[in-house]
């Protein structure tokens, strides 16, 4: 991953001794124990992080392989683009990451997120990739040098991920799709109406593949918790619905992702 200075927005170098970064400018950025950076000067906001409860209820959703039909999608859309490095965009704890790099064998990978406490999961997790402390949406990109960018429903402008694509770069889109967690919408609002089908429209892209993804989870009341506290429908949630939810909640729940395949020209 091609990296600008936070400062300064000049390139930041590789410092062989120390695998820290620099600038021109002389503004150094040393790597924690772990591996990765952190690139966001000063104080973190605590409201960045999760708790460590919610971390290791995510952590064991995601190993338990919930949500293995979705990695198996992305990587049959990449698998025919040849080795490259695939920057994650709001990463987390780096799940993504490192399923697909079991898939894609030969390819670079790295993350970037806010919060510190998932990226040093990541990184712990993979050390191999490279991950950074930064915000996803001002990512400390180079301009026009990633191979491919992953964005999951990630409110990032169209003109930001074309400035940091190289020429001929891939972008894989990830957004919910018309019936996602569509058992906890109709909980909570049972009046829900399904919207109509809508594909993103990325302009300065070309589009080359595009394909739904959808399959259901088996719940029981623990993972009915879990999606309450990680969707963002739960969080909308007053105690009532989310304890007659969690009690008495449907045993299915349907997952439903976009996904689409673009390509900036060269």
């Amino acid at each position: 991953m091609h990296l600008q200075c936070p400062r300064c927005r000049h390139p930041l170098h590789l410092h062989q001794a120390s695998k820290g970064r620099y600038c021109d400018n002389k503004h150094h950025f040393d790597p924690a124990p772990e591996g990765y950076l952190d690139l966001i000067p000063g104080k973190k906001n605590p409201k960045d992080s999760d708790s460590r409860a919610l971390m290791r209820a995510k952590r064991h959703f995601l190993e338990q392989g919930h949500m293995q039909p979705l990695v198996d999608a992305m990587a049959g859309l990449l698998t025919p683009l040849g080795e490259r490095e695939l920057i994650h965009l709001d990463c987390g704890e780096g799940y993504y990451c490192r399923a697909l790099a079991e898939r894609l064998p030969g390819w670079g990978f790295a993350g970037v997120d806010l919060a510190k406490n998932a990226v040093f999961a990541a990184s712990k997790a993979q050390p191999e990739a490279s991950f950074v402390i930064a915000d996803p949406a001002r990512a400390p990109i180079m301009p026009g040098t990633a191979q491919l960018l992953l964005v999951n429903d990630l409110r990032v402008k169209t003109e930001q991920l074309h400035e940091w694509l190289a020429p001929g770069g891939y972008l894989l889109h990830l957004q919910p799709g018309p019936r996602h967690q569509w058992q906890l919408r109709v909980s909570l609002n049972p009046v829900s109406m399904e919207h109509p089908l809508s594909w993103p429209a990325l302009a300065g892209f070309d589009q080359l593949a595009q394909q739904r993804c959808q399959f259901s989870l088996t719940l029981d009341q623990k993972l009915r918790g879990f999606v309450l506290e990680t969707s963002r429908l739960g969080w909308r949630a007053d105690a009532e619905q989310r304890h007659r939810f969690i009690q008495q909640g449907p045993e299915q729940l349907e997952q439903d992702l976009l996904l689409s395949l673009w390509q900036k020209p060269r």
